[in-house]
Order: structure tokens, then C-alpha cells, then sequence
């Protein structure tokens, strides 16, 4: 198992953190109720939402590169996804001749994503993808929350 998807999500976090601070975006708006309620929502983002940021971003990143240029999305797969879920999602992709992390054939033109409990030691991450026609769809992961593999990926529909 690698710590690489965990030391990645907690240097993208910093790096955040940084931008942020140094934009002034953490400062207070003169109507705020209280610097908690501010912070709170600024830092609302788990560990498992971040894996998951960083998980769909490189992919989406690997499926438009070259390979001179960075991973392939399967090696992008390989470092998030447990070797199972992997296994079973090119078998979904083959099955149904598109991407079984996007569950659609192109790559979303945004996406959000939200923590919406943890059981077991694992949590579920809603994201929702928006298409370039405006739709979106939601595709449910499931994350370890101490290992920070993505073990599960659902299409609710």
C-alpha cells in the first residue's frame, strides 16, 4: 500500500492554506457572525473529500496528457484505487464502453464533492460531475479513512 496518495492530499492541503492565507481570501467579511463560523466553513474539507479532489483531478489530468507529460490513468487508478476495485472497474468499463470513473464516455467539466458519513472505518464521498450540456450525475466513493484508498464506487442510479 502506498502513503503517497495521503502525503499528496496533505501537501495539496498546505499548499491551499498558503494561497489562501496569502490571497486574503481567510479574512473576515465585515458581516460574519464570528471567526468560527468562517474558519469552519473555509476548513470544512476532510481527509477523504481531499483524496478524493486529488484522485479525480489527476485523473482527469492523466486522461488529457500524453504519457511524456505525467501518469497514465491507470497508473492514476493504480495509486488511489484498492487493486480489487481497480479489477472490477475495467471490468465495468469493458462491459459498458465507457469510463467507469466518470460512468460517461468524456470527462466532467466540473465536479464537487461531499463527505456524507463514515461507517466502519470507512467513509462515503457523494461527487457530483457537471457535464458541457449542464447536466450532472452523482457517483458515490467509498474511502478508507486510515489508509485513504478509495475501496468502493457506486452509480446510484
Amino acid at each position: 500500500m502506498s502513503y503517497r496518495p495521503r502525503l499528496r492530499s496533505a501537501v495539496i492541503g498546505a499548499c491551499t492554506a498558503v494561497l489562501l492565507s496569502g490571497s486574503g481570501l481567510l479574512a473576515l467579511p465585515a458581516q460574519a457572525e464570528s471567526p468560527q463560523a468562517t474558519a469552519a466553513t473555509v476548513w470544512r474539507s476532510t481527509s477523504s473529500e481531499r483524496t478524493i479532489d486529488a484522485f479525480v483531478q489527476e485523473y482527469i489530468y492523466a486522461i488529457g496528457a500524453s504519457h511524456s507529460e505525467g501518469l497514465s490513468p491507470e497508473q492514476v487508478r493504480e495509486q488511489y484505487l484498492s487493486k480489487e476495485l481497480d479489477e472490477s472497474l475495467t471490468t465495468w468499463g469493458s462491459d459498458h464502453q465507457r469510463n467507469p470513473i466518470f460512468r460517461r464516455e468524456e470527462s466532467p467539466k466540473t465536479f464537487d464533492r461531499v463527505e456524507t458519513g463514515q461507517a466502519d472505518g470507512n467513509a462515503k464521498v457523494v461527487t457530483t460531475y457537471t457535464w458541457e450540456d449542464g447536466t450532472s450525475s452523482d457517483v458515490w466513493f467509498t474511502v478508507g479513512v486510515d489508509s485513504q484508498v478509495i475501496t468502493g464506487l457506486t452509480d446510484p442510479s
